[in-house]
């Protein structure tokens, strides 16, 4: 992607096509189609490819640089696919850093790379040594770390070609499927495990309240009937008393 825009360079008042995605896509706060976009250039390119997500999307090189180390990514190595970061003032601070590429090759103590914005506003490939170098980025450290933590979270991922590793439904192996099925003319008996113990409890508890019921409603009947008959008993004596004057 990078070497296809090789010789791109900008267009009347400054404007580039990596600039104007950049406003249009990225950050709406301004109107980037004219501004330094060396950085831009390659986040471009890594939304292009379905890299932004660890290699981020920045129009500044100083705020790309710390989200590096906000991201355990950064160092000072130079390796392929690495994106370096330059002051070329070079004090080593990054802060001061005003320009970014990435590393293509590495030569011993050179690098090749690709830059945006060189050159009289064009994209070169260039050769590089390490005196204004402040450190690189490493987006492949970002994307190892990113694939740890969905396997780590239960998800899958699949690796496409050139594109980000995407989650989806985890699979089922053919191993796991087969253990998971009956063998061939065995009847299995399905494990119910301690929830099947919970309705013959329930069962019980509701009879044993039933019954306790049904006793009591009977006590309280035969109490009752024993009060009434003790009251027949005593009006038959009033009555007997009245009737013999006594």
């Amino acid at each position: 992607m990078l070497q296809s825009q090789v010789g791109y360079s900008e267009q009347g008042g400054g404007y580039t096509k990596f600039g104007d995605w950049y406003g249009n896509n990225v950050e709406f706060d301004s109107d980037y189609s004219a501004q330094p976009w060396c950085d831009m250039f390659l986040s471009w390119a890594a939304h292009k490819l379905g890299y932004q997500k660890w290699f981020g999307e920045f129009a500044y090189t100083v705020d790309h640089a710390k989200w590096f180390i906000s991201h355990d990514a950064w160092g000072t190595t130079p390796k392929p696919g690495a994106v370096v970061f330059f002051d070329w003032g070079g004090s080593g601070v990054v802060d001061n850093i005003d320009h970014v590429g990435l590393v293509t090759s590495v030569d011993g103590s050179t690098m090749h790379t690709i830059e945006g914005n060189v050159d009289g506003a064009y994209v070169r490939e260039k050769v590089r040594d390490q005196s204004s170098v402040v450190g690189y980025g490493y987006p492949d450290k970002i994307k190892t770390k990113m694939a740890a933590e969905g396997s780590l979270s239960g998800t899958a991922s699949i690796t496409l070609p050139g594109a980000l590793a995407l989650p989806h439904a985890p699979s089922i192996t053919l191993a796991a499927a087969e253990s998971a099925l009956p063998a061939a003319g065995v009847p299995q008996q399905p494990d119910l495990g301690a929830g099947a113990l919970v309705i013959p409890l329930l069962i019980a508890v509701l009879l044993l309240i039933a019954y306790i019921k049904v006793k009591h409603t009977s006590v309280r009947q035969a109490l009752v009937a024993a009060v009434l008959d003790r009251r027949r008993d005593h009006s038959r004596r009033l009555a007997n008393r009245v009737s013999s004057g006594r």
